[in-house]
């Protein structure tokens, strides 16, 4: 994430679909998060005003200085500067993954995937976003990312995951710097079982 990713995106609200998210969980479960590839903070600002433990990670330095700024001696937030890959998922109740994980190394995703369903508990709530097959991004890098379908995504999930939600969206709409994008992701809610 450049310096200018950061800037333009660091007083943006948090995205809606973390507040629908947040009625599926389980209010016995401690209030603790991990916000992966966090950005400038935007979900862990709303998580933390509704007194949750955010443990967010990003490789980006800008984050990482964006989010040192924004919760300076915040003692309910944690950062470290690790991609999916290496990140050392801590237990938590909810895992946030919000157009990060298209960053995620292909060879590695299952490999992420099972680090974040060990972290979780039974009832826990995983809400992420995966690429589309026909995201333009996947022609210009197809090395360094992956996309999927309905059915691989049931497929990934289904034996460990009740699927609450799994919501395509195919549509073009401006990325962080103004320039129109065709997008197509999939945006899934999935409580653990």
């Amino acid at each position: 994430m450049s310096q200018i990713f950061a800037e333009l995106t660091q007083d943006q609200p948090h995205r809606p679909i973390l507040e629908f998210a947040l009625q599926y969980v389980d209010s016995s479960l401690p209030r603790v998060v991990i916000d992966c590839g966090c950005g400038a903070g935007n979900e862990a600002a709303f998580l933390l005003k509704h007194d949750y433990l955010v443990y967010a990670f990003d490789p980006s330095e800008a984050a990482q200085l964006a989010c040192q700024h924004r919760f300076k001696n915040h003692p309910k937030f944690f950062f470290s500067n690790h991609i999916f890959e290496d990140y050392s998922y801590p237990s938590a109740s909810i895992i946030v993954a919000l157009f990060s994980l298209f960053f995620c190394a292909p060879s590695q995703i299952d490999h992420v995937f099972a680090k974040m369903k060990h972290a979780l508990p039974q009832g826990g709530i995983l809400l992420i976003q995966l690429l589309g097959q026909d995201d333009p991004w996947l022609s210009k890098q197809s090395q360094t990312m992956k996309g999927f379908n309905r059915q691989q995504i049931e497929q990934l999930f289904i034996e460990d995951y009740e699927i609450l939600l799994n919501q395509e969206t195919r549509t073009e709409h401006p990325n962080a710097y103004g320039k129109m994008k065709f997008w197509n992701f999939h945006t899934l809610i999935l409580k653990k079982i």
